[in-house]
């Protein structure tokens, strides 16, 4: 696996120990609180705010992250142009984490479900917010993760898997908002985007694939929904049929995910 810059030349400065501070404990605990709010009835989000909360979380990380590369002089973005390899290592990895989306491969996890429900978009503006949300999430959460955090790790730790693996599993613990069973897929996603950029030698090509599986899973969640709410309400036998096909139509184009990958780009 390769290295975005050779651990040996990483330095840490106040900036990267304030940066695995945050990221490591201060984030993780507070997604443990929100869960146990969650479960407990306590705290009611509505999906303008979760799309809000996500887009200052990633500002932040933006910031955070400027502060310590700006500091210990650390080269994420090597000089980049797409190659045929990249291209293959981005589709796979991202066929590989839209599996849970085929029936075969879903979970019957109702508390999981309902965490999604409210994240998933409804109207025309929510669709639009939840789909800067997803850009957002891609560039500030790989830079964050998968650049600025494993960077850090592997200079402590001294080898790829083992930094990987850690912060692959923080990654995963700030996802609990969807409940443990999504936080431990989360963490596997994580892991995914980490050995796409091991593999291709720079964040581009894990930023793309985090953005495009972002919104096909959110796209697909929404629409199934929607079908599920109109034959729930009763509605006309006309709009029932519709929404149902619109439903049957995103499932089979997630059971090709490079069929998906290539309408969401036509979108």
């Amino acid at each position: 696996m390769r290295f975005l810059m050779d651990p040996a030349s990483v330095v840490i400065g106040p900036a990267g120990w304030l940066f695995l501070v945050v990221v490591c404990v201060a984030l993780p605990l507070g997604a443990l609180r929100q869960h146990r709010r969650l479960n407990a009835g306590t705290l009611a989000l509505s999906r303008a705010h979760i799309y809000q909360s996500a887009i200052a979380t990633h500002a932040m990380f933006l910031l955070l992250c400027w502060v310590v590369i700006r500091g210990a002089r650390l080269r994420l973005f090597p000089a980049y142009h797409v190659t045929a390899w990249h291209v293959v290592v981005g589709l796979v990895a991202l066929a590989v984490g839209l599996l849970p989306l085929l029936r075969r491969f879903r979970r019957n996890d109702p508390a999981a479900r309902a965490r999604l429900l409210m994240i998933a978009p409804r109207t025309p503006r929510e669709f639009a917010a939840f789909y800067l949300v997803c850009v957002s999430a891609g560039v500030a959460e790989e830079l964050a993760y998968r650049g600025v955090l494993f960077t850090l790790l592997d200079s402590l730790v001294g080898a790829w898997w083992p930094a990987a693996l850690i912060a692959a599993a923080f990654f995963g613990i700030v996802h609990l908002f969807q409940g443990w069973k999504s936080a431990g897929i989360a963490a596997l996603i994580g892991l995914r985007d980490q050995i796409v950029v091991g593999l291709t030698g720079t964040l581009f090509v894990a930023i793309v694939v985090h953005m495009l599986h972002d919104m096909i899973t959110g796209s697909v969640v929404a629409i199934r929904a929607g079908g599920e709410a109109a034959i729930g309400a009763g509605g006309t036998a006309e709009n029932t049929v519709s929404r149902v096909a619109a439903v049957e139509n995103i499932t089979v184009a997630a059971e090709n995910p490079i069929r998906a990958e290539g309408a969401a780009k036509n979108t």
